[in-house]
């Protein structure tokens, strides 16, 4: 059978965000790696057209170890998660090599006015990015800007004889650091997201498996309530309904008064233990109950129990104070109500953290007045004296003709 919990959609498989982000910050990585060694390849070539290396072995050198170390970069950025630190140190160091070697092997004019971005500017910012984006750490991020601005101003500060080269110097450096400093900042705050939603997510799937859990515990209760039930109606069916026959007064009545008695009194605790609620289940209060109605059963009283929700846990001298009371109101009921039934209904509730119950009992009897009751109904003493000593209170509420209703609470 499909049940409710079927047919409901499933959380959907918890997504690593973290991984997720560190993916898309390798592969912001690796292609702003491609596109500047790309310009660097523009500015060799052109270059290399004007005639501006003075030594072509170095600038050759370099631009191998640049170049062999951007494919082992970008091998170890595609294949490895997460990436080591070890790779980010030598990329920053690397590049930095490599920004105060090449300057050596080139004529300076070349650099300053024949083409644009002729040394390795371009990747330095590529480097700052990466280490900003696939670290997610601040100070890793300004120790490498601080390395390779270092490395730019020692190569090219010796050839600024003006303002404006000075300050194309500072452009450069502010061009990494911009970039290091929006990478990082976009980082840092995708990866705070990612701890939010998985906080929530967590907490989200925690009250799912809650709810289950308590879906689960109630099913079970429902299918052991149905069980006593099934089981209660086979007693009704037989043992019950032999035993209300032999102690009642008609043809099948035993004719021992004794037997007819105790037929009564086996009848009821039959009857009070018979569930008639999910919550019904016994406890050490319905138990007392059903044995305060022994004596008025034995009177020729029928009682219909309802118990929910009981407490475990009373204390033993508010349970005997509870079933004293309720056999009391239940006596009375037998002896003077004029009526064969009565109600009694127990409930509990622990939501205030302290439990707490609530017995009544009620029958459809001939009524009296309270105010003018004598003291042979018990209810000053055996009732209402009896809850206060313990903590508890007591109401009846009767009129004449119109039945009676004893509530019994602890705690008061």
């Amino acid at each position: 059978m499909t049940t409710e919990a079927d047919r409901e959609p499933a959380l959907p498989r918890v997504v690593d965000l973290h991984h997720r982000i560190g993916v898309v910050a390798a592969a912001v990585a690796v292609v702003s790696r491609l596109a500047t060694s790309a310009m660097v390849v523009l500015s060799v070539v052109a270059l290399a057209h004007s005639h501006g290396y003075t030594n072509v072995a170095l600038a050759t050198a370099v631009y191998a170890v640049v170049a062999g170390w951007t494919a082992v970069f970008l091998v170890v950025v595609l294949r490895r998660d997460p990436v080591p630190g070890w790779v980010l140190s030598g990329d920053v160091l690397v590049t930095a090599a490599g920004l105060v070697a090449l300057p050596m092997s080139a004529r300076t004019a070349a650099f300053e006015d024949q083409v644009a971005n002729a040394g390795l500017e371009p990747i330095t910012v590529a480097v700052a990015a990466a280490v900003s984006l696939i670290s997610g750490s601040g100070r890793r991020t300004a120790v490498c800007c601080a390395v390779l601005a270092v490395s730019y101003v020692a190569a090219y500060a010796p050839t600024a004889h003006s303002a404006a080269d000075v300050l194309s110097d500072v452009s450069v450096v502010g061009w990494q650091v911009g970039t290091a400093a929006c990478c990082y900042v976009l980082i840092s705050r995708l990866r705070s997201l990612a701890d939010v939603v998985d906080s929530a997510t967590r907490e989200v799937v925690s009250a799912r498996e809650r709810v289950a859990a308590r879906r689960a515990q109630g099913e079970l209760r429902l299918r052991h309530f149905h069980e006593q039930v099934r089981r209660y109606r086979a007693l009704h069916d037989g043992p019950l309904r032999i035993l209300t026959a032999i102690a009642g007064p008609g043809p099948a009545g035993h004719p021992d008064p004794a037997i007819r008695r105790q037929c009564s009194v086996s009848a009821n605790i039959l009857r009070g233990a018979a569930p008639d609620g999910t919550g019904g289940t016994l406890t050490d209060l319905s138990l007392a109950l059903i044995e305060a109605g022994n004596a008025s059963a034995a009177l020729g009283l029928r009682v219909t129990y309802h118990f929910a929700n009981l407490p475990e846990d009373l204390p033993g001298d508010v349970v005997a104070a509870l079933q004293a009371a309720g056999a009391e109101a239940l006596t009375n009921a037998a002896v003077h109500a004029g009526t064969g039934r009565a109600h009694l209904t127990a409930t509990g509730s622990g939501d205030t953290g302290q439990p707490a119950v609530a017995v009544a009992v009620v029958d459809q009897g001939k009524g009296f007045d309270p105010d003018g009751a004598v003291d042979g109904y018990g209810i000053p003493h055996s009732i209402v004296t009896r809850m206060h000593e313990v903590g508890g209170a007591a109401t009846v509420d009767s009129h004449p003709g119109q039945g009676t209703r004893v509530d019994l609470r602890w705690p008061a």
